[in-house]
């Protein structure tokens, strides 16, 4: 199989408000041309959409995540002090990277990653 494109569909039962999370705290670029809110992420993207079987906060938000990989990884975390809830605090990994993971308004996880030095 050769896949083109990839999207993750990320369900809510309030899209407004985690699109707002993902807009205005974490400061993705959103794609105005689609009518769902839908986040450029890498070559990928993120819709988030309403769903009837979604409600409340995520109860397994370990099973899928999002690793956002970025240029620094404690400035990141520097920025958004105060305005996420960080369930891991910014570590060094043993293979020489740093991994902060915080959750969204829905409770989902998303990592940011910082690879290794060369």
């Amino acid at each position: 199989m050769r896949v083109s494109s990839f999207t993750v569909m990320l369900a809510s039962s309030d899209p407004a408000r985690l699109a707002a999370f993902y807009e205005n705290v974490l400061q993705l670029e959103r794609l105005k041309i689609f009518h769902d809110p839908v986040f450029q992420l890498g070559g990928a993207m993120l819709r988030i959409i309403h769903h009837s079987a979604v409600h409340g906060t995520n109860q397994m938000p370990a099973r899928c995540q999002l690793n956002l990989f970025v240029a620094d990884a404690l400035a990141e975390c520097a920025r958004l002090e105060g305005q996420v809830t960080f369930v891991r605090p910014p570590e060094n990994e043993a293979w020489g990277g740093i991994v902060a993971t915080l959750a969204d308004p829905d409770g989902n996880y998303i990592q940011l990653i910082q690879s290794a030095q060369k």
